[in-house]
């Protein structure tokens, strides 16, 4: 059986490649368009993922160095690997995200293409980190997150992969509404944007 770490990096890989298939060719009037005046487009959801796991990812190259060493002592011991989904946990804050602001923006906007490509990379260097060191240390190494609390870095890992299950589940909502794709495509086109996309084939 994979272990724990293993799993978890496929499934980051899994869900990415999941909602890109779904959001396909999506053209810029669709995929930055924002319903609100501060609602996030789905570009950004989608950046956001990788901002989030950027800045995690170096804070862990940071952190695991020194905390490696007291991790020794314990690295013959079990460790807890699995953890609760803490986005459904009864009052968790939900709106923090613009603490890691995506880079691209309706105003800095790239293509889907791009955005896949730049979350793969990040994924992939998300691997390269959990598979370079020592699983029982990672076990063992335990940052404490001032909402969620004491974890070690599996279960930090899995937190990742529910933190990009949520934002893909609010882009999947949206693309899976023709009246938001209608309404985006009319927005696009009063900016002067071409919005030719699946809805547009009813």
């Amino acid at each position: 059986m994979p272990s724990p770490i293993a799993r978890y990096l496929d499934l980051l890989d899994d869900q990415r490649e999941a909602i890109f298939r779904q959001v396909g060719a999506l053209p810029d009037a669709v995929l930055w368009y924002r319903p609100g005046p501060r609602v996030w487009s789905i570009g950004e959801h989608l950046d956001h993922t990788r901002v989030i796991n950027c800045f995690a990812r170096r804070l862990m190259i940071a952190y695991f160095p020194l905390a490696s060493i007291f991790a020794h002592l314990f690295r013959r011991r079990p460790y807890e690997a699995e953890i609760d989904d803490v986005y459904k946990r009864p009052g968790f804050p939900m709106n923090v995200g613009w603490i890691w602001p995506p880079k691209y923006t309706p105003w800095r906007p790239v293509s889907v293409g791009f955005l896949h490509e730049a979350l793969r990379a990040e994924h992939a260097a998300y691997r390269r980190f959990y598979t370079t060191r020592d699983e029982q240390l990672l076990g063992h190494v335990v940052p404490v997150d001032p909402v969620i609390g004491a974890l070690n870095l599996v279960q930090w890992l899995r937190v990742q992969g529910y933190h990009d299950a949520h934002h893909y589940e609010r882009v999947r909502v949206r693309i899976n509404d023709p009246e938001y794709a209608r309404t985006a495509a009319a927005a696009g086109e009063q900016r002067g944007e071409r919005a030719e996309w699946g809805y547009s084939r009813e």
